[in-house]
């Protein structure tokens, strides 16, 4: 009997032993756990973001705001809430697809479901509305218009429509 106890605690210290050599137990372990931690921690906003915000949500500065947030954007502030206050910008600007862009964008990489939430609500309006707006942006319809020697007769030559001489008096 005695014997059995013994051959099962050795295979469970055998087992036990084995798990050790294969994780790291101790402070090593626990240095590693810090680490990766420390590098998941994001660098906080700088002060100009909760600035602009204020720009956007209470005072409507949308173009002012979407400036700071795009120099944000750039200098290393690529993050979620950014690409969100840049997308309400463009929204209230009414440059739907750029919001749009911006709204799938944090819809597709934030972890945040708040988050995720406003810019599906966001995305929805600026789509509505690109549907339903009357006008689709066929451009300037003056700039079809030519003011130059192959439209020679048109309203805004100057010249004659009948080909004819020049002034208009009799004689």
């Amino acid at each position: 009997m005695s014997l059995k106890r013994i051959s099962v605690v050795s295979a469970i210290l055998l087992v036990a032993l084995g798990c050790q050599a294969l994780s790291p137990v101790g402070p090593d372990a626990f240095a590693k756990g810090k680490k990766a931690k420390a590098a998941k921690k994001e660098i906080p906003m700088p002060p100009e973001f909760y600035e602009a915000v204020k720009l956007a949500v209470n005072e409507k500065k949308y173009k002012d705001a979407l400036d700071i947030f795009d120099r944000l954007d750039r200098n290393g502030y690529c993050r979620d809430k950014t690409h969100y206050y840049m997308a309400l910008c463009f929204h209230n600007m009414n440059q739907t697809q750029v919001a749009a862009q911006h709204y799938q964008v944090v819809y597709n990489y934030s972890k945040d479901a708040q988050l995720k939430y406003l810019a599906a609500v966001g995305y929805n309006q600026v789509a509505k509305y690109a549907a339903n707006r009357t006008y689709a942006g066929q451009g300037n319809i003056f700039a079809r218009l030519s003011t130059g020697g192959s439209n020679a007769a048109g309203p805004w030559s100057g010249g004659c429509s009948t080909g004819g001489g020049g002034g208009g008096g009799g004689g």
